[in-house]
């Protein structure tokens, strides 16, 4: 089994500063929401009043932890090639919109504005909507994460393929950046997190017969004077007279 955090050997320089800087990650990314989780629980034992902000911030801290748990135990499985789409008829349209919902529980910003653009009617597709779901919260996440004041989602479908699109109006990606977006732990600039997003969105669209590309964001530059990112999920869809899952014939 090859290393999941370098493809070089253990031994060598670069595995271990890229093993370092990964832990380095890891530890950050659990003690910022368990810190900020402690310090609500430490608040609410000495309240005279109900604080429901305080809850909040407690739920939303333990929701980053959940997904952080699940975005590893993803990747180890993706690493061992063991990830198996449970494939059923799933409406893109439903998914993308719940997916908004849950990124803005957890990512969502008071100075920056989400908006969504659907179809009227089922864009359908034989998917595992479990898989795709962590794909498209994340890529919303991480749009919401670095926009400075806008982001912009939409559903489209021309033809046979059915396209998901995130627009941000953050820093974009640089040169690098696109080059080795497939690689583990690569990162936006002023990008938070472990870098293990877009990598893995990759592999799980993959797996479904789509494509993962980044393109430069047609919004106005944000207030920082950049162009931001464009995330584009394209997958083949199905006839909409095909039943999702969930609802009835």
């Amino acid at each position: 089994m090859h290393d999941p955090i370098a493809q070089e050997s253990p031994d060598s320089d670069g595995a271990m500063h890229l093993r370092t800087h990964f832990l380095r990650r890891l530890a950050h990314d659990i003690a910022s929401p368990t810190g900020v989780t402690l310090t609500v629980l430490e608040e609410l034992a000495t309240a005279d009043r109900p604080r429901p902000e305080l809850f909040a911030m407690a739920r939303r801290s333990l929701k980053r932890l959940i997904r952080l748990s699940e975005h590893l135990a993803l990747v180890a499985e993706l690493e061992n090639g063991t990830v198996e789409p449970e494939l059923a008829a799933t409406d893109l349209r439903a998914l993308t919109k719940q997916a908004l919902d849950d990124a803005l529980s957890i990512d969502g910003r008071k100075d920056v504005v989400a908006t969504c653009s659907l179809p009227g009617s089922p864009l359908v597709t034989a998917a595992d909507p479990r898989l795709l779901l962590v794909v498209f919260r994340e890529v919303i996440g991480n749009g919401l994460r670095l926009a400075t004041s806008r982001v912009e989602v939409s559903v489209e479908s021309t033809g046979k393929v059915v396209s998901i699109r995130v627009e941000d109006d953050g820093p974009g990606f640089s040169d690098d950046a696109r080059e080795s977006l497939g690689e583990r732990f690569v990162r936006r600039s002023s990008q938070r997190g472990l870098g293990l997003s877009l990598s893995m969105g990759i592999q799980l669209v993959r797996t479904h017969g789509g494509t993962l590309s980044i393109e430069t964001s047609r919004l106005p530059p944000g207030r920082r004077g950049t162009r931001g990112a464009a995330v584009v999920i394209s997958l083949p869809s199905t006839s909409n007279d095909v039943t999702p899952a969930g609802d009835s014939a």
